[in-house]
């Protein structure tokens, strides 16, 4: 036996297994969404998607908004990009936005019912247990966990190495406060959501947690303390539930168009910055782009993020 070659696969099979634990102990998905926007759009958001594929995540997130808030609410576009999620090859998450319900009330966007429009989205991307997506994942959806609000099959989560994931229906034009019946309910059944994720956060033990929505919660500061702010009470809820969670959390949102990375969240009675809770907006609009996040459970913050562009 030649002891040279012996010794060097000594040495590869113990450099692969000090490898192997760096990879047990970090993930990467994907967070995108308002796009896309207008006429041309949608052909470079199929090469986005067809990057991603390459890139090979182990999910994806979109925050709602699959189209711009004037553009028509037909079914046969909410059913075109129903079938564009569904060319992802990892599993998609969706959590619906403003445009694609909230405003289709609009003339230019069809004079559509706003609650017939978000029916309709309920049925086409809500239709069973599990993501969209070529691979879809299991989700857990408070419509089987909380029977007074079993139409909310858009609210879900679901753990990824002891990572926990939720969605929640939160959405921008001010959560839809204007149509208070439609709004009422559902902000019921959203801060029911929220308790009851940070509750099975703390149960199960997991590492992080992250939450994806559609509004920008920062966009206005009069959105946190205004008697007709729709989102005011998600934005108290979270700061309560982020101040009393010992974990890294992550809140990543779309709406506004532009990248961004802070630590926006406080404490109700100190108003201390919450050195564990991350902000993530992500880009959209004329910015066909993505957000590849890090996920690495070795770091003290293991949150690390870069922008994902369409590659050649």
């Amino acid at each position: 036996m030649n002891p040279i070659k012996t010794l060097l696969q000594q040495i590869v099979v113990a450099s692969l297994c000090c490898m192997i634990p760096l990879w047990a102990h970090a993930f990467r998905f994907i967070a995108l969404g308002d796009m896309p926007y207008r006429d041309g759009d949608e052909i470079r958001f199929e090469q986005l998607i067809q990057s991603i594929n390459r890139s090979k995540p182990t999910l994806s997130i979109f925050v709602g908004d699959t189209k711009n808030g004037s553009s028509p609410c037909s079914n046969e576009y909410l059913q075109k990009i129903h079938r564009l999620f569904n060319t992802f090859h990892q599993p998609l998450i969706y959590t619906p936005g403003d445009n694609e319900w909230t405003d289709c009330h609009r003339p230019s966007a069809g004079a559509f019912e706003p609650s017939e429009r978000l029916q309709f989205i309920r049925q086409l991307y809500f239709s069973d247990t599990k993501s969209l997506g070529k691979n879809p994942i299991r989700l857990n959806r408070q419509a089987d966990i909380h029977p007074r609000f079993k139409e909310f099959v858009e609210n879900a989560y679901w753990v990824h190495e002891s990572t926990l994931f939720a969605t929640v229906h939160v959405v921008g034009s001010n959560n839809n406060f204007s149509q208070f019946t439609e709004y009422t309910r559902r902000n019921q059944a959203n801060l029911a959501w929220i308790e009851h994720v940070f509750t099975i956060a703390k149960s199960q033990g997991v590492d992080h947690l992250v939450i994806a929505l559609q509004a920008d919660l920062f966009y206005s500061p009069e959105q946190a303390t205004s008697l007709t702010s729709g989102l005011r009470d998600t934005i108290a809820l979270l700061n309560q539930k982020l101040a009393d969670f010992s974990k890294p959390a992550l809140i990543i949102h779309g709406d506004s168009h532009r990248l961004i990375i802070d630590q926006p969240f406080s404490d109700p009675i100190s108003k201390r910055t919450l050195d564990r809770a991350y902000r993530l907006q992500v880009m959209g609009d004329r910015q066909i782009e993505a957000v590849e996040i890090t996920v690495d459970k070795t770091k003290q913050s293991p949150f690390s993020f870069r922008p994902f562009l369409i590659q050649p």
